[in-house]
C-alpha cells in the first residue's frame, strides 16, 4: 500500500488541487480570480518535484497496473512542466475575453493526470482510464470559448473524432486481451511472443491499435480533425492540445510497440513507414497553403509527428535504443518550440486589438514588438532545424537513429520534407521583418502580462538550452528506455 500510494503523490497533489480551484472559484469575485493559475502553477512545481525526489526507486503499483520507473518520470515531469506552461500563457487571456474561470486551469491539471497514467501504465485498463481522462478534458478545453462558434465547432469535431478513434483503440487492446488472457503489458508481449497466437486476429489488433494512436497524435489519414481543433480553441489552450496528448500518445505508443508488439516488428513497421511519409506529406504540403497562423502550426505538428514516426520504425530495429532516445528528446524539444510559438500569438492577440492569427498580421511586428519577434524568429528557427537550436539537435539525433537502424533513405526523405517545411517557418520571419503593414495598424491593448512573459521566457530558455547543452536530457532519455527495453 506504501509503493502505491508513492507512485501516484504527484497526480494526487495535481487532482486535489484542481478539485480546490473547482470548489474556491464560485465564491471569487471576477477580480479575485487574478492569480489563481498561481495556485495550479504551484502544484505543478511540487508535483514535478515529488517525482524527482521519488525517481530513486523503480517499482510497479497497483497490482502491476502502472510502473514507477525512470521512463515513467520522465514523461511525468515534462508533462508537468507543459502543463505548468500552459498556465503561464493562459490568465491574461482569459481575462479579455471575460472567460477568467478556475474551470480552465481545473480541466489542464484533470488533463495532465490523464496524460501522466497513459505514461506510466502497464496495464490496458489503467491506460483506457487515463486516455479517457485524458480526451474528455480536453474535449472540454477546445470548447472553453463557449460564446464563440469556432470554439464550439471546434469542441464538437474533437469529441466526435476523439470517440471513434477509442473505439478502434478499445477494439484492439479487447483482441490482444483475448489472444493473451491478460491486460498486462508484460505478459500480453509475452504470449504473443512465445505463441503460439493466430496471426489474422493478431494483425488486426495491430491495425486497430495503429488507427487508434494514429488519431491521438494527428497522424494522417486522422489527421483532419487538428487545423480546425487547433483554429478554434482558445489559443493557449490550443498550444497545450498541441503538445500535450502528442507526448502521451507517444510514450504510450512507444509501450505498446515494444512491450506488447515487439516480436511483431514485422508486421507493423511497413504500416509505420507508409504513416510517417503519408503524415510528413500531407503536413509540409498543406502547411505552405496556410495563410491561418494556427492552422500552419497544424499541420507543422502533423509533419513532426511524421519525423516521431520514423523515429518509432527505427525502434523495431537492432538500434531501438537511439530511436526510442531520439523520441524523446525530439519531444522535449517540441514541447518548448511549440509552446512558444504559440505562446508568442497569445501576447500578439493580447496587445494587438484586431490581431487575427494571419500571416498578414505579422507584418512590421519586428518594430513594434522588437522582443515578441525576436522570440518568434527563434521558435520558428527551432521548428525549422536550424542550429544551435533544440529543434537542430532533435532532428540530428532522430535522423541519425533512423539511419543507424538501416533506414537511410526514410531518414533522407525526412530530411526532405524538413528542408519544404523551412519555406513556411521562414516565411514567418519575413513578415515581421521584411514586410510593410498595409494601412493603420492595430490598436495596442492593455495586454501586459509577466507570467504571460515567464512564459515565452521558459519557452525560450528550453530551446536554446536543450540547443547548446543538449546532453543531460539525451542521458536522461537514454536511460529511461534502456529500463523500458531490459537492457
Amino acid at each position: 500500500m506504501g509503493h502505491d500510494l508513492l507512485a501516484i503523490v504527484p497526480e494526487l497533489m495535481l487532482v486535489a488541487t484542481g478539485v480546490v480551484i473547482m470548489l474556491i472559484d464560485p465564491l471569487l469575485p471576477t477580480d479575485g480570480r487574478r492569480g489563481l493559475s498561481w495556485l495550479g502553477i504551484f502544484a505543478c512545481i511540487t508535483a514535478a518535484l515529488s517525482t524527482w525526489l521519488a525517481s530513486g526507486e523503480e517499482f510497479t503499483a497497483f497490482n502491476n497496473s502502472i510502473a514507477l520507473d525512470k521512463y515513467s518520470v520522465f514523461f511525468k515531469i515534462l508533462l508537468i512542466v507543459v502543463a505548468a506552461m500552459a498556465m503561464l500563457l493562459s490568465e491574461k487571456h482569459l481575462m479579455l475575453k471575460k472567460r477568467l474561470l478556475g474551470d480552465y486551469y481545473a480541466l489542464i491539471l484533470f488533463t495532465t493526470v490523464g496524460m501522466i497514467i497513459m505514461a506510466e501504465s502497464i496495464d490496458l485498463i489503467t491506460f483506457f482510464v487515463g486516455l479517457e481522462l485524458m480526451a474528455l478534458s480536453t474535449y472540454l478545453l477546445a470548447g472553453f470559448f463557449r460564446y464563440e462558434e469556432r470554439s464550439i465547432e471546434a469542441a464538437l469535431k474533437y469529441f466526435l473524432g476523439g470517440a471513434f478513434a477509442s473505439n478502434f483503440l478499445l477494439f484492439g487492446m479487447a483482441l490482444l486481451y483475448g489472444l493473451a488472457g491478460s491486460t498486462n503489458f508484460k505478459e500480453i508481449g509475452d504470449v504473443v511472443k512465445l505463441g503460439p497466437v493466430p496471426s489474422g486476429p493478431l494483425a488486426i489488433a495491430v491495425v486497430l491499435v495503429l488507427a487508434g494512436f494514429a488519431f491521438k497524435v494527428s497522424a494522417v489519414p486522422f489527421h483532419n480533425w487538428a487545423p480546425d481543433v487547433y483554429q478554434g480553441s482558445p489559443t493557449p489552450a490550443a498550444a497545450f492540445l498541441s503538445v500535450g496528448p502528442k507526448i502521451a500518445g507517444f510514450a504510450a505508443i512507444l509501450k505498446f510497440f515494444t512491450m506488447i508488439l515487439g516480436s511483431q516488428h514485422d508486421t507493423w513497421v511497413p504500416l509505420m513507414i507508409a504513416l510517417s511519409i503519408a503524415t510528413m506529406l500531407v503536413g509540409s504540403t498543406m502547411a505552405l497553403l496556410q495563410r491561418d497562423l494556427k492552422r500552419m502550426l497544424a499541420f507543422s505538428s502533423i509533419g513532426h509527428v511524421g519525423y516521431l514516426l520514423l523515429a518509432v520504425v527505427a525502434t523495431g530495429q537492432s538500434g531501438r535504443t537511439l530511436g526510442m532516445a531520439s523520441i524523446l528528446f525530439y519531444l522535449a524539444a517540441y514541447a518548448f518550440m511549440n509552446m512558444g510559438a504559440f505562446g508568442i500569438l497569445v501576447f500578439l492577440e493580447n496587445n494587438r486589438r484586431g490581431f487575427k492569427d494571419s500571416l498578414d498580421d505579422m507584418t512590421g511586428i519586428g518594430r513594434r514588438y522588437p522582443w515578441a519577434a525576436a522570440l518568434m524568429a527563434l521558435f520558428m528557427l527551432s521548428l525549422t532545424g536550424v542550429p544551435p537550436t533544440a529543434g537542430f539537435v532533435a532532428k540530428f539525433y532522430l535522423f541519425s537513429a533512423v539511419v543507424n537502424s538501416g533506414f537511410a533513405w526514410l531518414a533522407v526523405t525526412g530530411a526532405l520534407f524538413s528542408l519544404v517545411s523551412a519555406f513556411f517557418y521562414l516565411r514567418v520571419i519575413v513578415y515581421m521583418y521584411m514586410r510593410e503593414p498595409e494601412g493603420e495598424p492595430g490598436l495596442a491593448l492593455e495586454g501586459k502580462s509577466w507570467d504571460l512573459n515567464l512564459g515565452l521566457g521558459v519557452a525560450a530558455a528550453g530551446v536554446l538550452l536543450l540547443g547548446v547543452l543538449p546532453s543531460p536530457i539525451l542521458t536522461s532519455a537514454q536511460d529511461a528506455v534502456v529500463k523500458l527495453l531490459g537492457n
